[in-house]
Order: structure tokens, then sequence, then C-alpha cells
């Protein structure tokens, strides 16, 4: 019998060993050996995916920023890496946003109240601003996206006006990290 905690610890588990691998991949070869060995067609190809997948999780949008840096810092083109890892980051999102959204049309009865509630205060005060804040939020800052997103599709607020703020600011955070590792400033690690 499977415990209730179980998936849980394997997935921490998973990602706690890729975390240590990146560690330990990017302690004992430079950004350049890495580069040389995987090839740059599939740096590009391994940014999109890792970008994609860290548009699903809060954990993995750290080691997105320490694979940017270090292809970035191997000789990968810093426009074209962060406009793919942009292109992968946005797609991610997004889908995060349609799945919350859905899960949103599962909350009944007192918690369906309660969110229709402070979705209509929050809509009611800030509805002009959310965009700004949205791309703010998502291009600027390190922090996770996905609370921001869940947030708002848990409120109801109209995907049609998020689409532009959600793909400028992932295009944003990723074309910064690169432009400004090429420069030497690590201002997000």
């Amino acid at each position: 019998m499977i415990k209730k905690n179980t998936p849980k610890i394997i997935i921490f588990l998973l990602l706690f060993i890729f975390i240590i691998s990146l560690i330990t991949l990017l302690y004992f070869f430079s950004p350049e050996e890495i580069v040389n060995k995987i090839g740059i067609h599939n740096a590009y190809l391994f940014a999109l995916v890792i970008s994609f997948l860290a548009g699903f999780s809060a954990w993995t949008s750290f080691s997105m920023v320490a694979v940017l840096i270090a292809l970035t810092l191997g000789g990968i083109n810093p426009l074209y890496l962060g406009l793919i890892s942009g292109a992968g980051l946005a797609t991610g999102d997004l889908i995060m946003f349609y799945a919350s959204s859905k899960g949103r049309e599962l909350i009944k009865g007192k918690w369906e109240k309660r969110l229709d509630k402070f979705s209509k205060f929050f809509e009611g005060n800030f509805k002009k601003i959310i965009p700004i804040i949205s791309y703010i939020y998502i291009g600027l800052t390190p922090f996770p996206n996905d609370f921001l997103i869940i947030f708002l599709a848990l409120i109801k607020y109209p995907i049609k006006k998020l689409y532009l703020p959600i793909i400028l600011g992932d295009l944003t955070y990723p074309l910064l990290i690169t432009l400004l590792a090429t420069k030497g400033i690590m201002l997000f690690t």
C-alpha cells in the first residue's frame, strides 16, 4: 500500500537530485566545456525544455537561471538563447494559467463564494493595473511566476488581457539574464 506522501517525496528527491547534478556539473566543467559536449543546437533545445519546465514549477525556475548563465558564458548567442528560453517559459506559464483556471471550476461551496468575493474586490480596485503589475512581476523579478499565474486564474481574470504581459514578461526575464551574464553582472542569482 502506497502512503499518501510517497509521490511528494519522490518528486522532491528527483528535483533535489537534478539540482545537485546541475551544481556538480557546473563545478567540474566550465561553461565552454558543457557547450562543446552538448553542441550549440542541443544547447538551445536544452534551454527551451528547461524554460518550459520552469513555467510549471517554482523549484525549476532557479535552475533555469543557472542553465541560462552557464550556456551564455559557454558562448551561446545570448539574444537567441533569451528569446528561445522566453518562448518556452511563456508556453509553460500559459498552460499553467489554463490548468489553474480549470482547477478553479472544481472549487464549490463556501470556498467558491469566498473566491468570488475576493475576485470582485481585486478586480474592482486593481482592474486597470493588473496587466502592468503582471509584466513587472514576471519580467523584472526573480520570483517564480506560478504564484501570480495561479492567483490570477483563481480570481478568474480574463486570459485575453494577460497574453501580452505574460509573453512580454517571459521574454524580458531570460533576455535580461543572458545579456547581463555576457556583461559579467549576475544580478538575480
